[in-house]
């Protein structure tokens, strides 16, 4: 009985040796397979080459070869997958392992196959636009501290006012020295102006460290203040560092003595970003960007020009409107797909100041969700006084 069933028993453990080295193959097979696969999804680009494909068999092929007794019969590397916002990959082969003992029942070889797909998002081209209010209110002091600091160097004043100096005529002669800008200058205390230059500096070098692709990411930078005034210091460009040199130019208006107290004029803005901002684009190709519009500001218009919503605030004067931002101004960009994020550089509450209790005070509160609302969803960051812009800057 023992010699009729030993030959029985022999070959059934050849055959769970030879099942065992072909699961053993296919477990390396795979492996090898997903590291090929992966390898190409990683490379920096929106599309896979013919290339690409050869070099992903190549190393396929290469690491199988190192598996004894191991045939790959054939590779099929794809297809592609191109989709509007993904890129997929996928490849198979079949493969075949020699028998031992399997071979004398005439079972020459065990054949297996696999497949391996991989698919991610594609990269995004955008370009970014920052709108940044440059108006006096810019001049507040940076923190609690410095506000403190301030308020002591300036008898009680704790924004720093830039002012001219002019003759007896009225005629503008020079930049004066010893305005509340000077005076925090000469008293090494921050103003919210430095730390928007601070912000716009670390945002580009995290653009810069995040790019996948060659010229992802383009910028262009504006300041603006009052009806007249919306500058661009730097064009659209894919050499970041250009924003980064045009930073130290980011500097508050002038105000008081002369100059007009409406220096805050959103829709005016606003609207010369409706004409210099085109439709945003699919992303996946450097002539199709995203649009990004970044948006700085401290949410209290203080124009001279008309407003969308003048029941919001207050019309002080016949050429002076103060009140809070109106959602409305963005809706050009929105419906042109262009993502807009706000930093809310929050307003200061002043309740010692008539001024303030007169005309800011009753909508206060309306400040920030109105500028909510202007904002893409989740692209809305406030930042109270003595609070880190940059942050909120390289969160968005």
């Amino acid at each position: 009985m023992f010699a009729l069933m030993s030959i029985p028993v022999l070959f059934a453990t050849g055959a769970a040796v030879d099942y065992g080295r072909r699961n053993a193959a296919k477990v390396q097979l795979d492996a090898a397979l997903d590291g090929a696969v992966l390898a190409v999804m990683a490379q920096k680009s929106n599309t896979i080459a013919q290339s690409s494909l050869t070099a992903l068999e190549t190393q396929f092929r290469t690491e199988a070869a190192k598996v004894p007794g191991v045939t790959v019969n054939s590779f099929t590397p794809g297809p592609v997958v191109n989709g509007a916002s993904t890129l997929s990959l996928t490849a198979s082969y079949k493969a075949n392992i020699k028998t031992t003992i399997g071979s004398i029942m005439k079972v020459p070889a065990l054949y297996f196959d696999g497949a391996s797909s991989s698919t991610r998002n594609l990269f995004q081209y955008i370009n970014f636009y920052l709108l940044l209010d440059t108006s006096p209110s810019m001049g507040l002091a940076a923190t609690d501290t410095d506000v403190n600091n301030m308020k002591l160097v300036t008898g009680g004043c704790a924004f720093a006012c830039h002012e001219h100096t002019y003759d007896k005529k009225g005629r503008v002669t020079g930049d004066s020295t010893t305005d509340n800008y000077h005076i925090a200058q000469k008293n090494n205390i921050k103003l919210r102006i430095q730390v928007l230059r601070d912000a716009v500096s670390a945002l580009v070098d995290q653009a810069n460290s995040s790019m996948s692709l060659a010229q992802q990411f383009q910028m262009e930078m504006w300041i603006f203040n009052d009806s007249t005034t919306q500058t661009r210091l730097q064009a659209m460009t894919p050499t970041l560092s250009q924003i980064k040199t045009a930073a130290p130019s980011i500097d508050i208006a002038y105000a008081y003595y002369n100059q007009d107290d409406n220096q805050t004029d959103f829709e005016r803005a606003i609207a010369k970003m409706n004409t210099t901002i085109p439709a945003s684009g699919t992303g996946t190709t450097a002539g199709s960007p995203i649009r990004f519009l970044f948006f700085v500001t401290d949410g209290v218009e203080d124009t001279g020009g008309s407003v969308t919503n003048k029941s919001a605030g207050f019309q002080y004067t016949s050429n002076r409107f103060i009140g809070p931002f109106s959602p409305s101004t963005c809706n050009t960009l929105k419906n042109n797909n262009v993502r807009i994020g706000i930093i809310y550089t929050q307003y200061l509450p002043i309740y010692d100041n008539g001024f303030y209790n007169s005309y800011v005070k009753p909508y206060e509160n309306n400040i920030g969700p109105m500028l909510k609302a202007c904002a893409s969803d989740g692209l809305y960051f406030p930042v109270a006084s003595g609070g880190d812009i940059t942050s909120a800057m390289l969160q968005l």
